[in-house]
């Protein structure tokens, strides 16, 4: 019989019906019936309070995360290459065309600060919960949260954990992602390249893009949707939606 594990779930948010928590609630309904005990990790919970470690900084819109998020990303923080030698007969018809591609320092340091005190909060995380094992939902996958990804890649280079690196969308999917001045962060943690994480997708696109790009292996494991079960009790919308077929009671 397998011993029973604690294991750690880990997302920039668990709560309410978007795809990653519903995922991760099925994830546990089902180790907990093998005897596992799970623990959360995120910015926005509504798990019970004595398995849970929220840390506010860690849901991707948290201000100061939707603030760097702005910047590098769609570049708002304004021109660059603007020098106090312009000629000044050009300067109203000058545009910086490649500031999106650089990130400001004030920037990079943000993100160092938050990667290094979220990191200090997964250290104590897992020490409260005597964790085995960590289960990362999507944190390592879409860079909605970049100081919680480094930190979550940096925690486990130093700690060689077992994780499971559960992606469902990765940034390459994403138009909003494409241009950026991150490039390097997500090099290295969207997904990273650890020997102790095992890589799940949803889909076998994902696996064969994983693998091309990054040269990682990665297991299929489609999403379900558990229709005997379901999040929440149908609203009046859903209970319009083809009542001949009786997919409400």
């Amino acid at each position: 019989m397998t011993p029973s594990r604690n294991l750690g779930f880990i997302s920039t948010r668990f709560k309410g019906t978007d795809g990653v928590s519903l995922e991760a609630s099925k994830w546990a309904t089902v180790l907990e019936r093998m005897d596992h005990a799970c623990f959360y990790f995120c910015g926005e919970c509504d798990r019970p309070d004595d398995i849970s470690y929220v840390v506010p900084e860690v849901f991707y819109k948290h201000p100061v995360i939707d603030g760097i998020n702005r910047i590098v990303y769609a570049g708002e923080w304004g021109h660059m290459h603007k020098h106090g030698n312009a000629h000044t007969e050009v300067e109203e018809l000058h545009q910086d065309f490649f500031s999106v591609y650089i990130r400001p320092a004030s920037v990079t340091k943000q993100v160092q600060d938050l990667k290094d005190y979220i990191k200090d909060h997964l250290y104590q995380f897992a020490s409260r919960f005597h964790l085995e094992a960590l289960i990362i939902e999507n944190a390592l996958t879409i860079p909605i949260n970049l100081p919680l990804g480094l930190a979550l890649t940096e925690f486990i280079a130093e700690t060689g954990y077992p994780v499971i690196a559960h992606h469902h969308d990765f940034f390459w999917e994403r138009q909003r992602f494409q241009n950026n001045s991150v490039r390097d962060y997500l090099a290295a943690a969207f997904p990273p390249n650890l020997p102790s994480i095992h890589h799940v997708v949803i889909n076998s696109i994902q696996a064969t893009q994983l693998a091309s790009r990054i040269g990682l292996a990665a297991m299929v494991v489609p999403n379900v949707m558990d229709y005997d079960s379901p999040p929440t009790p149908p609203d009046d919308y859903a209970l319009s939606a083809r009542p001949d077929l009786g997919i409400f009671p």
